[in-house]
């Protein structure tokens, strides 16, 4: 695509400029900016946004960021380069046009490697915005993809993992429902008494490995990769996963079409899952739309025995700031603004979860949205995100060997030994071709 179509993509909407400048609230704790002294018109900036992640739509960022923005710094104004399959960051770096702020979710190594992310450690001491406001394990996440615990982003905006429910068809089999504190070996037990063929329906317990028997496993943090070797590591612990997994689909009519496809079809259109443990974000988007037949709610998600209460590896989106841009104190007081209480706890209303520790804030989830009333949303935060593992640019070839070896036994070609055998000899093999590239 030539870059003169792409600016024309850029200017997607009129945002932008405002007629009038708010205040801030001086005097809050919180990180909202205050320029109530600063009454000196400023030079009129744009500032080029690129998503990466289809999750942050325009209406979002309307409502979440420019509006906001515009209150505060009205001489602040976006180019937005929406998510598009088939155009994207690497076509920018290749035109010399990174734009100053990339929405991205956790996984960066990626631009670490083309050298687009500015180290935000100085940036935030500069402008007042305190770390120590964030979830400590986002924090460590983010910082966990520097060498010397340098900050290359800022979260913006996390999301959750728990078991949504059928109480229609765990009334139907006379069952009772999910409750908070299982394990998975207790979840694939209850899945055993409601999966059955009934009237030409297949009803199906649970369907738990989407994104791969990797991110079901994924709560217990086990390392891919060797930090000092970039060698595979393909533990025994394995072995326990593909057995729990496998546990899972040898019950009769419990066995998913294709084994990592979502379970949301299963669960909201088709109405003919029981149970489906699935992140926030994603969960509460398709329930909006959901027909009102569906009677559903929430519990804590499963965990391992020897990881109780903790969820899938920790999950955020956050913006990353160009190396490049020409505006950093304009796009620092962006960020400051996404990251107030304020803003913060708009999102949560709106189903959108807080990356800050505030409790009253994470109080608010989804309060402006009628179709979750009465649910019991509280179960969703009595577990936590499991720590993120060593961030190598090799992680994707040892999860996709261990993905492609339990999808072997779940066809039953292969038992689990030999499939993990042949998992670590492929991920080596993976990783030796990639670092002749």
């Amino acid at each position: 695509m030539d870059m003169k179509r792409s600016r024309k993509l850029l200017l997607v909407s009129p945002l932008l400029l405002a007629l009038a400048a708010g205040c801030s609230n001086g005097g809050s704790n919180s990180s909202a900016p205050n320029n109530a002294n600063d009454n000196k018109p400023k030079t009129p900036v744009t500032l080029k946004v690129l998503f990466t992640n289809p999750g942050m739509t325009e209406d979002i960022f309307q409502q979440l960021i420019a509006e906001p923005v515009k209150k505060q710094y009205p001489h602040i104004s976006f180019e937005l380069v929406p998510f598009q399959t088939n155009f994207g960051l690497n076509e920018l770096v290749s035109a010399g046009e990174i734009p100053d702020i990339i929405y991205a979710t956790p996984y960066i190594q990626d631009m670490l490697d083309k050298d687009i992310p500015l180290d935000l450690t100085e940036q935030l001491k500069k402008h007042q915005i305190d770390t120590a406001r964030f979830n400590p394990t986002i924090m460590n996440a983010i910082k966990s993809f520097g060498t010397k615990g340098e900050i290359y982003s800022l979260p913006y905006m996390s999301q959750s993992f728990a078991l949504w429910y059928n109480k229609g068809i765990f009334d139907r089999f006379g069952v009772a429902y999910p409750k908070d504190g299982m394990n998975w070996d207790e979840a694939i037990e209850l899945s055993k008494k409601v999966a059955r063929m009934e009237n030409g329906v297949q009803y199906r317990g649970m369907v738990a490995t989407h994104g791969g028997i990797s991110t079901f496993a994924s709560s217990l943090s086990i390392e891919l990769v060797d930090p000092k070797t970039s060698n595979a590591i393909v533990s025994d612990r394995w072995g326990a996963v593909f057995a729990k997994g496998k546990a899972l689909y040898d019950i009769a009519e419990n066995r998913p079409l294709k084994l990592n496809a979502s379970n949301i079809q299963l669960f909201v259109k088709d109405k003919t899952l029981a149970m489906a443990p699935y992140w926030t974000g994603g969960m509460i988007g398709n329930l909006a739309q959901a027909t009102k037949d569906l009677d559903w709610d929430v519990v804590q998600v499963p965990s391992f025995a020897e990881a109780p209460n903790k969820y899938y590896q920790v999950d955020y989106h956050q913006f990353v700031v160009s190396k490049t841009t020409k505006h950093i104190d304009d796009v620092m007081d962006v960020l400051k603004v996404t990251v107030s209480d304020e803003v913060q706890a708009k999102a949560a209303r709106m189903g959108k979860e807080t990356v800050l520790t505030n409790q009253s804030i994470i109080d608010q989830f989804a309060q402006d949205l009628d179709f979750v009333k009465g649910k019991n949303l509280k179960s969703i935060f009595k577990s936590q995100p499991s720590n993120m593992i060593y961030q190598s640019k090799y992680n994707g070839a040892v999860s996709g060997a261990i993905n492609a070896a339990f999808n072997e036994v779940f066809e039953g070609k292969t038992d689990i030994n030999s499939a993990l055998k042949k998992a670590k000899e492929e991920a080596d093999k993976k990783i030796a071709e990639l670092k002749l590239q």
